[in-house]
This record gives structure tokens, sequence and C-alpha cells, in this order.
């Protein structure tokens, strides 16, 4: 008896001597793009070096199924088994849905603590710093810079260039639109889509400075210096050069159109590359520019937050989450994915040396290097925004005017007090 005493004894100190001694997993909600063999190439590859910095450490990926926007987050974080860390799309709007449900942790002492106030622009913390009295529940894995695609075998053959100013533009666009082709294509019924387009065109109207303000509260959506680019995209409906009919259609429909040279010009972000790559579609042909504007400064692309970090309340490997998010954002993370070929974003800090791994890529990096203006879809809050996209729809198929559209925004600004 105590002989078998003896051995189990020391089974049990073999199985613990070779077990690693923290043993720990941590659960990640990745992005809905995890699921793309080029995307998962680049993220295993992330989790393996993580594990190797880690002895004793696993990453699962939680299967990516939708994000704040549509309840799913949400849902994962209340069922109790959700994940430890999370990456989703963000921007203010989508962040104060699980803020004010008490769901995310407060970040900034973190932001102090590990040095992540310096890991990104300072502009960036500043804002991030101004949008909740101070307190911070987010760090940015990447930013949206959203302007012009077009197709340059098409622009080359036409003899057209994406001009400096706004009456050029309008020139350029009946130009196109007397070629037969659409000047410009857009999808709507997606939120996104719709904010892309409005959000580039209230800046070329109106300014930086202007949408800022207006998003600060500090001048109304309905003041004239704001509702100068609602009626910039009601003129472009009625000349026709943005067609009634693309009110009905998605994001999806508008990039076929668009992918297939239907459509001379698009409305999107770094992350389009992804979209052109699952089309088919031949990156070296797409060129990038800002949407033109008179006002100085203001042709630069829009764009703010598009992806962060969240940790949840009920996260059971808070600090390992926090070690993750101080992974993602090291130097050798940053240039790894910046470079490899599954890359579709900004940084939220510059990385010297980097280089994009397509020509358009790198069209929208030194676009962006001075900073983004905004995109109000990630930046009103979360009760105005169906009404926002709701206006978008309606200008596009003729049925409101645009100052009549941003009264209504203007009217939620005042009840989401």
């Amino acid at each position: 008896m105590l002989k078998f005493l003896a051995r189990g004894t020391a089974l049990a100190a073999m199985i613990a001597a070779s077990s690693p001694a923290h043993a720990e997993t941590l659960k990640m909600w990745g992005p809905e793009q995890i699921t793309e063999p080029l995307v998962a190439q680049l993220w295993n590859g992330i989790k393996a070096d993580f594990e190797k910095a880690n002895p004793g450490v696993t990453v699962e990926f939680m299967p990516p199924t939708g994000t704040i926007s549509n309840g799913a987050v949400q849902a994962a974080i209340q069922s109790d088994a959700g994940p430890d860390v999370i990456l989703t799309n963000s921007g203010i709007g989508r962040v104060s849905v699980v803020k004010n449900a008490k769901q995310v942790m407060p970040l900034t002492e973190q932001y102090e603590k590990r040095g992540w106030k310096d890991e990104i622009y300072p502009w960036l913390y500043t804002e991030l710093k101004g949008q909740f009295g101070g307190e911070i529940y987010e760090v940015p894995d990447g930013l949206d810079a959203l302007g012009i695609w077009y197709h340059k075998d098409l622009f080359e053959q036409a003899g057209w260039k994406i001009p400096a100013t706004w009456a050029e533009f309008e020139t350029l666009m009946k130009s196109i639109e007397q070629s037969g082709l659409q000047p410009i294509a857009i999808g709507p019924r997606t939120p996104g889509s719709a904010g892309h387009l409005f959000g580039n065109l209230l800046q070329s109207a109106s300014g930086k400075d202007v949408i800022g303000k207006a998003l600060r509260r500090e001048i109304a959506f309905s003041d004239p210096s704001v509702a100068a680019g609602a009626i910039r995209l009601q003129k472009l409906v009625e000349a026709g050069y943005i067609k009634k009919e693309m009110a009905g259609l998605d994001l999806d429909g508008a990039s076929r159109l668009w992918f297939n040279k239907r459509a001379a010009m698009f409305v999107a972000g770094p992350w389009f590359t992804a979209n052109a790559r699952k089309a088919g579609y031949d990156l070296a042909n797409a060129g990038y520019a800002p949407m033109p504007s008179d006002i100085k400064g203001a042709d630069i692309p829009t764009g703010g937050v598009g992806w962060s970090w969240l940790v949840p309340v009920n996260s059971k490997q808070p600090e390992l989450a926090m070690k993750w998010i101080d992974f993602m954002l090291s130097d050798a993370v940053m240039k790894k994915r910046a470079q490899d070929p599954a890359s579709t974003m900004i940084y939220p800090r510059e990385i010297p040396g980097v280089e994009p791994p397509t020509p358009v890529l790198k069209d929208i990096f030194a676009a962006a290097a001075g900073g983004v203006g905004y995109n109000p879809s990630v930046y009103l809050p979360g009760p105005v925004l169906d009404t926002y996209f709701q206006v978008i729809q309606g200008l596009i198929s003729g049925q409101i005017g645009g100052e009549d559209g941003m009264k209504q925004i203007q009217a939620k600004m005042i009840e989401a007090k």
C-alpha cells in the first residue's frame, strides 16, 4: 500500500513537473476576416509568436460571428463564457454601446502604467481622452482613411485626373457620366458605405474643423456651414452623377459595380484591398486620392478609429489580455502586420521603414501621413446613427433635401444629450 501511494505521489509530481508552470488560455475575439486564409496565416503567426514569448500560454481564437453593430460582441460578453480580449470595429458610437452597458473595462490607468499613451499618435490619444470625460475604454488597433478609389487604366485612357478643386471635380464627373460610366458607386443599404461618401462630402464642403465642431456640438448640424455637404450630395443626385437607383445597393453590390468597371470611382478605405482581393481585382490598377476641396487643408482622407481592442469586465484573464495588447502595440508586430500581404489598414502610430504590400496602400499611407479628418459614422452618438444613415439614403433616393436632412440629424443630436 505504501509502495502504491509512493508511486502515485511520484507520478503526480512528474505530471506537475512536465506541465507548464502557469498554463493559461487567452480567449481572443478576432476580426471577421480572420477566417480568410491569407488573414488567418498572419494571425496564426502572431499567435505563435505570443505563445513562444509567454511559455505556458495558449491563445484561442473565438469564431468571429459579428460586431458591436449587430449585437454579437455584447451577446458574447453576456454569455460569461466569452472572450478575454476583443478586437472589433469601433469608434465612439459603437464603444458607447458597450461602455454604457458596463460591459468593458476602463483602460485609462493602463495607458499610463503600460505606456500605451506613447504607443499611439498624440492627436489620437487626445481624441480618446475627450470622448468619455477623460476615461478611455479602447486601444486603437487600426485607423481608417477614406478617399476616392479609381481605375488607373480607365483614367489614363480617357485623360482624366482627380483634380484639386470641387468645381473641377464636378466637371470630371460630368465627363465620366457622358462617357456612359457611373461616376461614383455607393451602397447606402450598408451603413458604412453610406457614411464613407457622405463624410467625404461634408469635409470637402465644410472643412475638418467645422465638422469637428459639429461632432462636439459646438455648431448645429443644421447650420449652413455644416449642411453644405448634404446639399452637395443632393445636387450630385439631381445632376445624375449619383444615380437614385443606388439607394437600393449594399456595399457588395456597389463594390461589384466598381470592380466590373461600370463605375469610375468609389469611396472606401484601406480595407477595400481585402474586397478587391476577393473579387480578383488587380490592385496594381487601383488609384487613390482624397476628395478635392476648395478649403485649404480639407483635401485629406476622412477617418477615425476603425478597429480597437476592448477588455470585457468579466474577462477571466485580464492581466494576460493587457499583455496581449502590449504585444500587439510592439514595433515588431506592427511592422509585421503593416508589411504582410493581408494588411488592410493604417496603424495607430507611424512605423518607420515600412514598405506597404500594394501600391494603393502606399498611396493611402502617404495621403494620411499628416492625419485624417472625421468620418461622422464613428464619432456620432449611437442613438443618432440610424437617423444619420437614413438621411443619407433619403438624399440618394431623392426623397429629402440637404437642409431638411441635416435638421433631422440635429434633432436627434439634441435628443441624444
